[in-house]
């Protein structure tokens, strides 16, 4: 398992849902087109990132770069950060349901 470096999810280079693409001679591997397209526009920028501030995604449980992450909502005064696209149209479809399931604690 390595990380996308650009929203800090976990990604199975050999599965069939991950997306990769070969920069300077190495290949990197994310966890959607929406993040190899944000890498692919400013790859140094994302390439000497490392992810420090790590949040939950509330939808699906993955861990995200809180610093990173294009997908976040703020809901009662607090963000919330996602994985992807999807996570986050989950989330605003119905976000009380994700704090009754609770993934986050105060």
């Amino acid at each position: 398992m390595v990380k996308d470096l650009v929203c800090g999810m976990g990604v199975e280079e050999d599965s069939p849902e991950s997306v990769s693409m070969r920069y300077h001679g190495t290949r990197y591997y994310f966890c959607s087109v929406d993040c190899m397209l944000l890498f692919s526009k400013s790859p140094d920028e994302y390439k000497s990132a490392a992810p420090k501030n790590i949040a939950r995604d509330v939808v699906c449980g993955m861990e995200v770069d809180a610093d990173n992450s294009p997908y976040k909502a703020i809901w009662e005064g607090k963000t919330f950060y996602f994985c992807s696209s999807s996570c986050l149209l989950h989330f605003d479809a119905s976000p009380k349901s994700f704090m009754e399931d609770s993934h986050v604690r105060d």
